[in-house]
């Protein structure tokens, strides 16, 4: 009779489920999948080709990369987000995750590697349209579901990219790693995500990782717990460190990040005032330029040596005088080198970086340590493996080396993602039959309980899991 009832309660719940999926359908929220597309699949052997080839092309022998333990799917995906005002968006981006080939059959889960892109200015410059590359197939070869959020502005998404400022990088994220989860608990049945979130970007990359990590912590703690995250060469000191670099009009390697920071705050920030009013005359042409189909190659070409000579000097005489200015206060918004992380953080930096000055990461990180922060590293790379570009297969490797510790695969039965499987994955089972706490998680409980893979939870799969332990 109890088995009856509790079979029963089991199709009511998955019934009200899925309403409530296909109601939440008509109305998008935050997070909500709107569709995939695939674009790239490997069998672990040409995975393990293609990662070698990719490599020698880079580095050479510099790097040593385990071999790859999985072939991968690399989908974009399309999902609902908000921008900085709080007005929905559609995003996209793209996800790869760990392909199982027969006669093997998915009983694993993964943990998420979320990466922040580095700028790109075009659109089209992102992985979701520009297609397979190797960090994708590194990371999901060594076991990772890899995200990569085409941020608000680039891919598939309307609108002016917000460059360098944090709300928008936070959302970004967020709602991808929330449709990536959707996707594997609801639309795929080929993987599976467990509960630890890593963090990891370069460059622009940096800057939003460093922001997501402080927004999900500031907003999102009670849904996600992050593992690590590794913010990589950010310009964490936008009001103060980089202000001051422009501002020593020295010729810059780069020259386009200058006006891409201006506009990108002018679009969303609209009190500061118009492009025609900051710059010269002959420089106003430049905000059509960053319309997504342009390229950077482009901007620099019609660019002075100088980025901050393309203004108005009395403008760039007020903003120095001004402690107020409305620019001024908008990038000291979205700095991020005064906070408390409480999960640990790697920075890395290049100390020869010549367009983001090293200094940003130890700015953040000696701040972090005098807030509190219990668990704050800074990983300096040495100046003599070059500036900006030149270090990040560093800084990169050295991620990886550090989250290969630390990133757990979890196998069926493991309820409590421990890594084990022992009298306390019994217990957890037990108390979903029994209508416990076990229902509390999002996927990876009822997942990780159904032991034998009948889509039922019963005592079954208690002596699915004490066979698998004896076994053990």
């Amino acid at each position: 009779m109890l088995k009856r009832i509790y079979r029963s309660s089991i199709v009511y719940i998955r019934a009200t489920l899925i309403l409530l999926i296909q109601t939440a359908f008509l109305y998008p929220d935050r997070g909500d999948l709107i569709s995939t597309e695939i674009l790239a699949t490997r069998n672990v052997n040409n995975t393990q080709t293609f990662i070698e080839t990719e490599l020698a092309q880079i580095v050479t022998d510099m790097f040593s990369i385990e071999s790859a333990q999985y072939g991968y799917w690399l989908y974009k995906i399309s999902y609902e987000t908000i921008d900085i005002n709080g007005n929905p968006h559609v995003a996209t981006g793209s996800v790869s995750y760990p392909r199982v080939d027969w006669p093997d059959v998915p009983n694993q889960a993964f943990p998420i590697m979320s990466y922040q892109h580095g700028t790109v200015v075009e659109k089209s410059d992102v992985t979701s349209l520009a297609g397979e590359w190797i960090l994708p197939a590194i990371l999901t070869g060594a076991g990772y579901v890899y995200v990569e959020p085409d941020y608000l502005g680039l891919g598939g998404s309307e609108g002016m990219h917000p460059y360098q400022l944090k709300e928008p990088y936070g959302t970004a994220v967020v709602d991808m790693i929330r449709a990536v989860r959707y996707y594997a608990a609801f639309e795929n049945d080929q993987f599976i995500v467990n509960d630890q979130l890593f963090l990891a970007g370069y460059s622009e990359g940096g800057y939003a990782t460093m922001a997501a990590h402080q927004i999900i912590e500031r907003d999102y703690s009670d849904e996600f717990n992050i593992t690590v995250s590794f913010p990589m060469a950010g310009a964490y000191s936008m009001s103060g460190l980089m202000v001051d670099l422009m501002l020593e009009q020295q010729p810059y390697g780069q020259p386009f990040y200058f006006p891409y920071v201006l506009f990108a705050y002018l679009d969303s920030y609209p009190s500061i005032g118009t492009a025609e009013q900051y710059l010269l005359p002959e420089y106003v042409f430049l905000e059509d330029w960053f319309d997504g189909y342009h390229s950077s190659v482009e901007i620099n070409d019609a660019m002075p040596e100088i980025p901050i000579t393309i203004m108005k000097v009395e403008e760039i005489q007020y903003f120095e005088a001004d402690a107020n200015h409305p620019l001024r206060v908008a990038l000291q918004e979205n700095d991020l080198w005064d906070w408390t992380p409480q999960a640990p953080i790697h920075l890395f930096h290049g100390i020869g970086d010549e367009l983001v000055p090293y200094e940003n990461s130890q700015m953040a990180y000696d701040q972090f340590l005098v807030n509190g922060a219990q668990d704050i590293h800074l990983e300096p790379i040495p100046e003599n493996f070059g500036g900006h570009s030149y270090v990040a297969p560093w800084a990169l490797f050295g991620a990886y080396q550090i989250a290969k510790d630390i990133m757990m695969i979890n196998e069926l039965g493991d309820i409590n993602q421990d890594g084990i499987l022992n009298i306390l994955d019994l217990i957890g089972i037990a108390n979903i039959i029994l209508g416990g706490s076990g229902w509390g998680g999002f996927d990876y409980t009822l997942w990780a309980s159904d032991v034998n893979m009948d889509a039922d939870i019963n005592i079954q799969d208690i002596v699915a899991l004490v066979n698998i332990i004896l076994g053990n």
